[in-house]
Formats: structure tokens, sequence, C-alpha cells
């Protein structure tokens, strides 16, 4: 087989990543933008040890999920990678993902149920990353390369930021790329919010704003509009309530706590929150998010699990990692302080059944797993796992 060639395969499933996979003479074939069920033709781009790389040429019989991407600019835009899978496959197949990381990376061999919460399948994106164009207009960069796409709509922004992309006004000034941000709610959530989080909610750009505002399951949040919060307010408040419920006492430490989301929730549950956070920035909104019944670390957790917070005893431990997972200090405290229960948010399914291997073979099972399909028409899932010792 070499690169150039052109041939033709069954597409089995979506890998992790969004990727089609099929197999040709017993080698794995990953083919972006095909779906399950399909017999497509494609161009291998490369071989390599174990696998090849595709690129879509055509279909030749489409599977039972496939529909047409309601977006002009799919398949070009580097944003959505699953439009043209129906919105119910797509749930189904990051369902298979996560099973499938637990059962290869996880080595977990039981039954593996996996509850799931879907979204609105459009217009629940509250945040995008937006690049300007050359000659005006904003857009995303390419999926290949890159050069930057202008697009003049994007079905996923929820309404005051596809106003944004229909229509940029001269206020954005001279950045060449910025974060916006709509704190836009849907009609049911929004009726229980302050004025001004329905369809005329502000919308804040970075370089522009200091700050952004956002409104979860009653509480308002305050963060820097270039930093790190959730992108779907519709879905955040179910997977707050599954990460806090029946969990409360003396202690809780909020690892990775970015600008106190959960742990402003903990502490109505929690006679002391721990959280621990490296971004100064993003803690020092933490310490308003949350209040005073939190103590804060402004630090790595390598720093944090040697010093003497850590040698305290925790109710529960909830860490909500970036991509790569949890560091390994982390992992080691989880094992040697045995907090009775573990929540985990995660989002990266490979690494999450990477360090859930470690918390079995520290003692730990599996008591939930749950995916919240925050990023819909894309690859990305959200998930939350809820370890005790056995």
């Amino acid at each position: 087989m070499t690169v150039g060639e052109r041939v033709e395969l069954d597409i089995v499933e979506l890998a992790a990543g969004g990727d089609g996979l099929g197999f040709l003479d017993g080698r794995a074939c990953f083919v972006p933008l095909a779906a399950p069920g399909d017999r497509a033709a494609a161009r291998v781009v490369a071989v390599k040890d174990g696998y090849v790389r595709a690129e879509l040429e055509s279909i030749l019989v489409p599977g039972p999920g496939r529909v047409e991407a309601s977006c002009p600019a799919y398949g070009v835009c580097g944003g959505c990678s699953l439009m043209h899978l129906a919105y119910g496959h797509q749930l189904e197949a990051k369902r298979r993902i996560v099973a499938e990381a637990f059962r290869r990376v996880g080595g977990y061999a039981g039954d593996l149920e996996i509850e799931a919460a879907a979204s609105a399948p459009r217009s629940y994106r509250n945040r995008a990353q937006l690049h300007v164009a050359e000659g005006g207009g904003l857009g995303y960069a390419a999926r290949s390369s890159g050069r930057i796409i202008p697009v003049g709509s994007c079905p996923i922004l929820v309404p005051p930021l596809e106003r944004l992309v229909a229509c940029p006004g001269p206020e954005l000034g001279a950045a060449r790329r910025f974060n916006a941000f709509s704190p836009w709610l849907p009609a049911d959530q929004a009726a229980a919010a302050p004025a001004g989080y329905g369809d005329v909610a502000p919308v804040y750009v970075e370089g522009r704003d200091a700050e952004a505002r956002a409104w979860v399951a009653g509480k308002e949040f305050r963060f820097n509009v270039g930093g790190f919060f959730q992108s779907n307010l519709g879905l955040l408040p179910e997977l707050v309530r599954d990460a806090c419920e029946g969990v409360g006492g003396d202690r809780a430490a909020d690892l990775y706590a970015g600008v106190g989301l959960f742990g402003a929730f903990l502490a109505e549950r929690f006679e002391r929150v721990v959280c621990v956070e490296q971004d100064a920035r993003a803690l020092s909104f933490a310490s308003r998010n949350v209040g005073p019944r939190a103590d804060f670390f402004a630090g790595g957790m390598e720093a944090w699990a040697a010093g003497p917070q850590a040698r305290r005893a925790y109710d529960y431990a909830l860490v909500d990692p970036p991509r790569s997972g949890l560091a390994p200090s982390v992992r080691r405290w989880l094992g040697e302080n045995r907090p009775p229960v573990i929540g985990y948010v995660s989002c990266d399914p490979v690494a999450l059944a990477r360090d859930a291997k470690a918390l079995f073979q520290a003692g730990y099972g599996l008591e939930r797993l749950k995916i919240y399909d925050f990023y819909p028409q894309t690859a990305h899932v959200e998930s939350y796992a809820r370890f005790v010792p056995r």
C-alpha cells in the first residue's frame, strides 16, 4: 500500500477524534468525514506502522446515519467534524468511543453502563475563537491548514455570537485572532436568570472587555474572556449537578479548579473547599466566585501534593484536568489519600480511561460514568466518572 493509492473500504465505527475507521488488509485505516456503515472511496495520504490515513473521495454506499451537512463551510472549516452524521448517531458513537477507551486503555472488563446527556444540536456554543480573514470578515482555521476560512455564519453558535460573525463591528480592534463569549441561555434557563441573558445577551470580546459574566444553575461567575470557561451553558448545569450531588462533609479538594465553577457549588456542601489552580489569573477569579468558605493554592499539582494541605483528610476530591489528564503527582495523591469519593470531569476519553486504570489498581471501583455532549457536530466529548473504594 502506497501514498496516493485509491482504495475502497467499509467504515465500521468512529474512532476517538471522530475519524471513520475501516480496515485495509487487516490494517486500521482512518478516514475523516466518513460515517459508520459507509462504503467509501478514499486516497491514501500516510502509511504508518500498523495503520493508514486516507482522505475521503466519494461515498459509494452511505451509512444509515449519514445526512447532508447544514453548513456550506463544512469539510473545509476545521471546526466541526461530525455534521455529516445525524445527531442521535453522533451521541451513540461518542458513547461507544468512551466505552472502547475504558476497555482498551482502562482494562475495564465488566459491564459498562454509560449514561448520556444530549444537547441542542445547533445554536449551543457560547464561546468561540475567531480569526479575521484576509479582506475582512470573521472565520475559522481550515481543516488541513492554517488558512483562515471566512464563514459569514456558523450554525453552532448561540444567536449573539452568530450575529457577531455575520456582521462584525469596527469596535473589535486590530486583533487578528480573539476569543468571544456570550452568556446567552436557552429560553427555559433564561427565565430564571437576571435580565439580559436571553436573545439580547451581551457579547464579551477578548482585548476589549476586561472580564465576562455567565449564569450557571443560579450562580453568576466572572472570568477572563481569553481564559477557559465551558462553552455550552445549556448543558453545563446538568454536569454541575451530577458532579456535586450526594456528597458532603468537612473538606473537599477541587483540583484544577479554574475559576471555581465546581468549587462554588461544593462550598455549599462542605465546611471547607481547597481550590488548587496553577493559573494565577483564573484563581483570582475563583476567589471571587467561590467565596469565603474556600482556601486557595496558586501553583502546580506537584507542589500542592507535597505541601501541608495535601496531608489532610478529604471527603471528596473533584478533578477537572486538561486534555492530557491527571498529573502523576495527583494520581499518587489520590491513591495514598484515598478519599471516599473521587469525581473526575474529563474532556478526553483516552486520558480518563488511563487514569481510571490507575484508580482501579489503587482499589477504587467505577460507580457512575456519564457523557455530556457539550460539542455537537464535533468529536469532542465531556465525561463525568465517579469512583468509590471497592
